[in-house]
């Protein structure tokens, strides 16, 4: 506490008192020295999940490939033309909550690309730019895995592919019936 009023004190010295005599705190303590730091073992850094990103590196490779070769398909598809931002927020945090209640893998959302000309240069669209984002909310990223530009049979840049998270065995195992004896 001493210590900030210090700091203060010392970011306040050149500004000038409005009628009042100027008021001087006591010199600063010196510092006690911090104790020695025992030898302790370093803790391993957790382990953080990069943001996910509109590209293939967070993509699982056997998927890409077979959705680049038309071998797989999208399990669940969301089209988000028409709508605005808003709704379109909500619609995306539906569908990855339901898609995933439903144990799909891959799922697809059209966004749409939204391109259209302002002040004479081209511009992206909203829903689009933010989408990934979305994804990446705590909401929805405990349940994503990757994102990637669709292939152009699926909408190509107008739409994303969405890698989702399988349950763990023991939620499939509690949602199946026990056995009879």
């Amino acid at each position: 506490m001493a210590k900030d009023v210090h700091l203060f004190a010392a970011a306040m010295a050149d500004v000038k008192r409005l009628g009042a005599a100027r008021r001087r705190l006591p010199p600063p303590e010196p510092a006690a020295p911090p104790p020695p730091k025992s030898p302790a073992r370093p803790r391993p850094a957790p382990a953080v999940e990069r943001d996910l990103s509109a590209d293939n590196r967070t993509f699982d490779r056997d998927i890409d490939r077979g959705l680049s070769r038309g071998k797989v398909s999208p399990d669940a598809k969301l089209d988000l033309h028409g709508l605005t931002l808003a709704a379109a927020e909500r619609a995306v945090a539906r569908f990855v909550e339901d898609a995933s209640a439903r144990d799909c893998r891959v799922v697809l959302i059209v966004t749409g690309k939204g391109l259209r000309e302002e002040a004479g240069r081209l511009v992206g669209g909203r829903i689009r730019a933010e989408c990934v984002g979305w994804l990446n909310r705590p909401e929805n990223r405990a349940r994503v895995r990757g994102v990637r530009p669709a292939h152009l049979r699926h909408g190509g840049s107008g739409a994303f592919y969405v890698l989702l998270r399988r349950r763990s065995s023991a939620k499939m195992r509690s949602l199946r019936a026990a056995p009879q004896r």
